[in-house]
């Protein structure tokens, strides 16, 4: 069994509040939950309207196919609108 997390901080650049910064991030969440069929959450940052931390997990038996789908969710956020990566980083 392989355990994968991927630790991604980005800073969400039209946020004016914590509403605008909840409307983004929930839309991401889901995405990544329904596309990919990782675990996410919001770990850190969550009063900041500007920054976020988001963890995502995934578990499999293949340390290639969680790797992929960890590769993928983090491009699906670097191609997020509004949202520019600071740091990501994967590890097992």
């Amino acid at each position: 069994m392989y355990i994968g997390v991927l630790e991604f901080k980005g800073r969400l650049i039209a946020s004016f509040s914590l509403k605008d910064k909840r409307r983004v991030i929930q839309s991401v969440q889901v995405k990544i939950r329904n596309r990919f069929n990782l675990s996410v959450a919001e770990v850190a940052d969550q009063d900041n309207r500007q920054f976020v931390s988001l963890t995502v997990v995934g578990v499999g038996g293949s340390r290639r196919i969680v790797e992929n789908e960890l590769r993928q969710a983090l491009q699906l956020l670097e191609n997020t609108d509004g949202l520019e990566v600071v740091a990501a980083d994967v590890t097992f």
